[in-house]
């Protein structure tokens, strides 16, 4: 048994995991893995009232009572999984080359200054200014579907005036992605979160196993995207709010060891501390 006056230092969360609950309310599969945050704070507040009396009207008595957990996860890096969570109820959508008479688009519109004037390019040759193909960051060209051409007005065209600027809006067929939907009826669902870090011992500057349980968290549905060209890179952060589970217990801190033999914890019979038995279903 862990003796109360051993102490141990934290210092950042290795992995969070977020698993689907089931109708019972259990974990059943993992939804979403976490292993590239920078920041986690786990965070609990309360609400008191207290009874005064006597001379200076001091607090005889204190209550405590509207207990609350937040938890709030930083992470360096996007998934499209992690993205539909956040912003959504954390369906996505694949997108899989297929042939071209099947491919999926997406529309783009850039700007270009013609160089002679002329009918508008049909495609097939650059042509008055205007490059038929897309470069991407990679240096490869695809070509503009069904462009449309426009003026500075919006007004669509079909005929280019010299050194003019205009607008072209085409398509691009998508080969792999994903699309997340974010609809007015779709909120961030509750989920039952794990995340596991170890704890350093003062004394023998050891690293030793910590976990944190979290049976039922709902996902807040107020998020922020930073876009900006200097600084560091976004971040995107998660924040949940723990909620009362049946049984009443909102969190678990766990410190353990990986030894051999039997274990038991202490004031149970049979039960352990953490017991769920994954069902082998995927989204």
């Amino acid at each position: 048994m862990a003796s109360i006056l051993d102490k141990y230092g934290i210092k950042e969360v290795a992995d969070v995991t977020f698993y689907h609950l089931d109708s019972n309310g259990k974990p059943d599969y993992p939804v979403l893995y976490l292993d590239t945050l920078k920041v986690s704070t786990i965070e609990q507040t309360a609400e008191q009232t207290e009874a005064r009396g006597g001379k200076g009207n001091p607090p005889l008595i204190i209550w405590d009572y509207g207990k609350e957990i937040n938890v709030t996860l930083e992470d360096a890096l996007f998934s499209a999984k992690s993205m539909a969570i956040m912003f959504g109820n954390g369906a996505t959508k694949g997108i899989t080359q297929q042939a071209t008479t099947n491919s999926a688009l997406i529309m783009r519109t850039e700007q270009f200054t013609t160089t002679s004037s002329g009918a508008v390019p049909t495609g097939g040759a650059d042509a008055l200014g205007w490059k038929y193909q897309y470069e991407d960051n990679n240096g490869k060209l695809h070509a503009k579907i069904n462009p449309k051409f426009y003026d500075e007005t919006g007004a669509s065209v079909t005929t280019l005036s010299a050194n003019t600027k205009y607008f072209c809006t085409y398509d691009l067929a998508t080969m792999n992605g994903a699309v997340i939907e974010i609809s007015a009826s779709s909120f961030p669902g509750t989920y039952y979160v794990t995340g596991d870090t170890y704890a350093r011992s003062e004394a023998s500057g050891q690293d030793e196993f910590f976990q944190f349980i979290i049976p039922k968290a709902k996902m807040n549905a107020e998020n922020t995207i930073t876009l900006e060209a200097e600084g560091d890179p976004s971040v995107f952060n998660m924040s949940l709010r723990v909620m009362r589970p049946a049984d009443g217990v909102m969190m678990k801190l766990v410190k353990y060891d990986l030894t051999e033999g039997t274990s038991v914890l202490e004031g149970a019979t049979s039960d352990i501390i953490h017991n769920h038995a994954l069902n082998p279903v995927t989204e």
